[in-house]
């Protein structure tokens, strides 16, 4: 009886649990049961905050690279007019919009910290972002073509081809930004960070350092 009690003591020191994740302390970590307590409230806002820069930071990477192979695909393109510049832009910027509101309406929920030293921890994170309705999306968009009202015989007299490839697209992106609006539907990936306490503060160690290498990584291959 008094081993299992030493064992139950023993697993509650090492393996403590908040509401809603895992707290895990390696051994040598001396903290009390308030420095915990104190610690990982301001763990989950940092990593929170932290995380979320990073996502930023990899997400302006991600737009210099689309609009770089973007650039080389209608560059290579024979027919190159006008109305393909025009597609491209439109095509750019609503790629960066779908990549934003992704961002802006993601969940990042704290899985699990593990105290590796009093002053360091890794920390799992469950990151839900939204994803389009591929298939609703191309419903709505069928309908919207389908529809007799999208463009009248008199607008297809009036506009030029361009202006009618115009009206299309934008119908078409504002059809598939609607539908990832009114979606409940989350893709969720794990992730872990290490957060380190300097002077009384918890963050990313060199942060700064880690967002600039986002932007720049994917400008730096041609």
């Amino acid at each position: 009886m008094k081993k299992l009690l030493t064992f139950l003591l023993l697993t509650l020191s090492i393996q403590l649990f908040s509401d809603n994740y895992k707290v895990i302390q390696k051994k040598g970590v001396t903290l009390s049961q308030q420095e915990l307590n104190k610690n990982n409230k301001e763990i989950e806002i940092a990593a929170k905050r932290d995380y979320n820069l990073i996502l930023q930071g990899a997400s302006i990477g991600t737009k210099s690279m689309l609009s770089r192979m973007m650039n080389q695909q209608f560059q290579a393109s024979k027919n190159n007019n006008q109305m393909l510049k025009n597609y491209q832009k439109k095509i750019e910027k609503f790629s960066s919009d779908m990549i934003d509101y992704m961002l802006n309406n993601n969940k990042i929920e704290i899985e699990k910290i593990r105290y590796v030293k009093n002053d360091v921890v890794e920390v799992t994170l469950n990151i839900k972002i939204k994803m389009p309705d591929v298939a609703g999306s191309y419903k709505k968009i069928f309908e919207l073509m389908t529809n007799e009202d999208f463009i009248s015989k008199k607008e297809l007299k009036n506009l030029s081809e361009d202006e009618i490839f115009d009206k299309i697209t934008t119908k078409m992106f504002e059809t598939v930004k609607k539908t990832l609006e009114q979606t409940q539907e989350y893709s969720s990936s794990k992730a872990t960070i290490y957060l380190e306490k300097d002077n009384g503060k918890w963050g990313v160690a060199e942060l700064e350092e880690k967002l600039e290498n986002y932007r720049q990584m994917y400008k730096i291959s041609k």
